[in-house]
């Protein structure tokens, strides 16, 4: 392995589709996968000798390890005995290797309660940061969407709400934007528009402004402008985020099933429109304000969300992601 390749640990457990389903559609993928890249594949014991299996059949270009573990975990643990009780689990074990140093990033499609609960009690939180929140990209006219957070915090104050302007920003640098637009998802565009949080999360918001400089937060914004591309990065509460980006998705599945219907075989131009569309393209949800980078995908992700989420984990530990963002928190 050369030196400095990203080693990535990814956890296959407790999604819809079984990890020897997944793992095959990743090897499928393995000509796009980097060489200088090393996945750690953490399963219970059986399903780890069954991905090695599969592994020596079919190997891709980069690196790739197993660690069997002791334990699994269900869709029906509840979080708390997820992080307490079995510390032996492919989750809990990959976080802890990322807490030891010897993986660079985890990405994970396990029980979101229990990734987030894990990764702050494991891994800490940035010192500055209050609330960690669940980061995730949403398709606009323009650019791929920063929203912020997308379902880790039920109540928010507005400190917590300028901590996640702030881990956007730093999150849309590393993707190549230099100057960041911030805005707060509201129900009008006036300053005064919204609960008592809301507001005042308005006027430290508007902190993030310097007087010789173009404005970095350009005020609130309503549901139908999301997808305009006029900001990088949308301000939310996780309930607010977490019902639009779940809207979002129920809606582009609709469309792109009523496309298909339509256009059983579909056109060049569509086809551009279905990979816009598609969940599966983007790189799952940031754990953002945590001492790591720890990436949660959908329990019900298929083979290319999965590779997206490995993708945009790799990107994150190369760009350097959370010495950028401590050094916006400073800002």
């Amino acid at each position: 392995m050369e030196q400095g390749t990203p080693r990535i640990g990814v956890d296959l457990t407790g999604g819809e589709r079984s990890p020897e389903e997944l793992f095959e559609g990743i090897l499928s993928l393995g000509r796009s996968l980097p060489k200088a890249l090393q996945l750690v594949f953490f399963a219970p014991e059986t399903h780890a000798h069954a991905l090695e299996k599969l592994y020596l059949e079919n190997p891709p270009a980069c690196c790739i390890a197993f660690v069997p573990t002791q334990e699994a975990l269900s869709i029906y643990d509840p979080p708390l005995i997820s992080i307490k009780l079995k510390k032996r689990s492919p989750m809990m074990m990959a976080l802890q290797h990322l807490k030891e140093g010897l993986l660079d990033a985890v990405v994970s499609i396990g029980n979101t309660g229990a990734l987030l609960g894990g990764a702050t009690l494991l891994l800490k939180k940035i010192k500055s940061i209050k609330r960690p929140g669940l980061l995730a990209l949403l398709p606009t006219m323009t650019h791929p969407l920063v929203v912020i957070d997308v379902g880790a915090n039920v109540s928010c104050t507005a400190l917590h709400l300028l901590q996640f302007a702030q881990m956007g920003i730093a999150y849309q640098k590393c993707l190549g934007i230099a100057e960041p637009k911030v805005a707060l998802l509201n129900i009008g565009v006036e300053k005064d528009k919204g609960s008592k949080t809301m507001r005042e999360a308005y006027r430290r918001l508007e902190s993030l402004n310097q007087n010789d400089t173009a404005p970095v937060f350009v005020g609130n914004l309503e549901g139908r402008e999301v997808f305009k591309g006029i900001v990088d990065v949308l301000v939310t509460d996780g309930v607010s985020g977490n019902i639009l980006l779940k809207t979002t998705e129920g809606t582009t599945a609709f469309l792109l099933k009523k496309l298909v219907d339509i256009h059983p075989t579909p056109l060049a131009k569509e086809d551009t429109l279905i990979k816009l569309l598609d969940y599966a393209e983007y790189p799952g949800a940031l754990i953002c304000g945590i001492e790591g980078v720890v990436v949660k995908c959908h329990g019900y992700s298929n083979p290319k969300a999965i590779y997206h989420g490995i993708m945009g984990a790799q990107n994150l530990v190369k760009s350097q992601f959370l010495q950028k963002l401590k050094i916006q928190l400073k800002h």
